[in-house]
């Protein structure tokens, strides 16, 4: 009798591991099918981030930046939903501020003045600072706009990479105050857009965007615990866990330091009021230190993957009040200004998701403020 209970509870479990084991499958195999609907790509497992490694950390006044002189992450294909397999990532680490400046990132800025150098330090957030790799050829518009800037100029000029991933205006602005002015700049280009707007949309505004966001420095005991939870075998576990224990900063940092949803029904205006506040003030602290600004207008594109996207639809809606605003204020201040929403097609070739440009993209771009850099000093 003990033995025949045994067996049966052998069998009950050997029952439930199969049963177990074919709802797994069957999960795993539902999630590679709509995973590749979605997104014509099978899913890849993002490498995990040893704690200790991390390259961002906390800082007392804006939510996170990057630690100096530490490596970037390896190579790997982008994820971004245009040109599937055709850029990579491109190794890189960081130079003496924390940013990723020049061919490798780790070009440093100096803090002194150089009277046969025009120095141009580009602000903004993941536009300004993304890289691509195409053909093993490096690319960012900053170093494209400094190989432009170098065809039959008259002046030495050096381009400076001062971009951040996920900066609104406000940490831009605070970034600019505290450490891009002790660098002397002759020229700041500020293309920035986008990154405000999910404060925007949250509810409660606050000016200060307190309402919005954290801290890294308040996640250090989490992301200790998600690094160090172990790569599973099925793809929809890996990717349940990422979303729910973010580890991966290059797809889940923005996430991590937001405190709230985004609300599709919430009014702007009291966020664009705050957008136009910021700016205002960078211009004011620009002209205060004789330093020559050139604002742009962002550009953005509904590729059709996203033209039905209701959340991408108010994105584009708020990027146009936003760039109303940047050319109200250009006019106001006597800014030098290029409307670069106007001027680069919004063609599919020359971005990779609704924001980020393609090669061709940074360079036309580039292109665009060298002329503007040249009409300043050389005409």
């Amino acid at each position: 009798s003990i033995l025949k209970d045994k067996l049966n509870d052998l069998n009950y479990l050997s029952c439930f591991l199969i049963s177990l084991l074919f709802v797994f499958i069957i999960l795993e195999l539902t999630f590679i099918f709509f995973y590749f609907i979605k997104n014509k790509s099978f899913y890849k497992h993002p490498p995990k981030v040893n704690f200790n490694k991390i390259p961002y950390k906390g800082h007392p006044y804006i939510p996170y930046l990057l630690k100096e002189n530490v490596d970037g992450v390896p190579p790997a294909a982008y994820t971004y939903p245009l040109h599937k397999g055709k850029y990579k990532f491109h190794k890189v680490k960081t130079n003496n501020l924390g940013f990723l400046n020049g061919e490798n990132g780790d070009r440093n800025v100096s803090f002194a003045k150089d009277d046969n150098t025009i120095k141009i330090n580009c602000i903004g957030s993941s536009t300004t600072m993304n890289y691509l790799l195409f053909e093993d050829k490096v690319y960012s518009y900053p170093l494209e706009l400094e190989n432009q800037l170098k065809i039959n100029s008259k002046n030495n000029y050096e381009v400076n990479n001062c971009g951040q991933g996920g900066y609104n205006s406000a940490d831009i602005m605070i970034r600019l105050l505290l450490q891009v002015l002790d660098t002397k700049p002759d020229v700041i280009i500020l293309y920035q857009g986008h990154a405000d707007i999910r404060s925007y949309l949250s509810n409660d505004f606050k000016s200060d965007y307190s309402h919005s966001r954290y801290n890294l420095s308040e996640f250090y005991g989490k992301l200790k615990f998600n690094t160090s939870i172990p790569k599973m075998p099925l793809s929809f576990l890996n990717f349940l866990i990422g979303h729910w224990f973010p580890y991966n900063f290059g797809i889940s940092l923005v996430d991590l330091i937001h405190k709230k949803e985004i609300n599709l029904n919430a009014n702007p205006q009291q966020g664009l009021e705050t957008f136009k506040r910021n700016l205002q003030l960078i211009i004011d602290i620009c002209n205060a230190k004789k330093i020559n600004l050139v604002l742009s207008t962002y550009c953005h594109i509904l590729h059709k993957e996203v033209k039905n996207s209701l959340l991408h639809k108010k994105y584009a809606e708020i990027m146009d009040k936003e760039n109303q605003i940047i050319k109200e204020l250009a006019e106001k201040n006597k800014s030098y200004f290029i409307d670069n929403e106007n001027l680069i097609p919004k063609d599919e070739e020359y971005f990779v998701d609704t924001i980020h440009f393609s090669h061709k993209g940074m360079q036309i771009i580039a292109e665009n403020f060298a002329n503007k850099i040249k009409f300043i000093y050389e005409k």
